[in-house]
């Protein structure tokens, strides 16, 4: 019985080991920034679900903490907006996207599901906006 479980355990840990390998070497294959800003934009896109999650559940404290950490991460990526043409059209949708992050937050906050969903549609909305923007200045 040990061995079984200790074969599974290094079965397991190999198995893992393969994928981190092969994952290491996809994002190895593109430059240090576009990895760092798809990571980045990932972790959006990972906290945003959260949102969804939360309100399909109706769970206020994750809506609260997804919203907080999308805001927090819009803050973050600041440092790049000198690297956008056209940059204060991208400083305005990320204003926008702060905001409906604020108001999902606040809505959050006061167990408002409705007012919750309204903000998440209009962060999800300045998030469409803003991609096509980026999408545009890039052509």
């Amino acid at each position: 019985m040990k061995l079984t479980i200790a074969r599974s355990l290094c079965l397991g840990i190999a198995g893992l080991a393969v994928v981190l390998v092969v994952l290491n070497a996809t994002r190895a294959d593109q430059p240090a920034e576009k990895r760092a800003r798809s990571e980045f934009m990932r972790q959006k896109l990972n906290f945003s679900k959260d949102v969804l999650e939360g309100l399909a559940l109706e769970q206020f404290a994750t809506i609260e903490k997804s919203g907080k950490a999308l805001k927090r991460l819009s803050e973050a990526a600041e440092w790049e907006v000198a690297t956008i043409p056209n940059f204060t059209d991208y400083v305005a949708l990320t204003t926008e996207f702060q905001r409906h992050a604020d108001d999902l937050v606040k809505q959050a906050k006061k167990k408002n599901i409705d007012g919750a969903t309204l903000a998440y549609l209009k962060l999800t909305m300045s998030c469409v906006q803003c991609h096509k923007f980026v999408r545009e200045i890039g052509k």
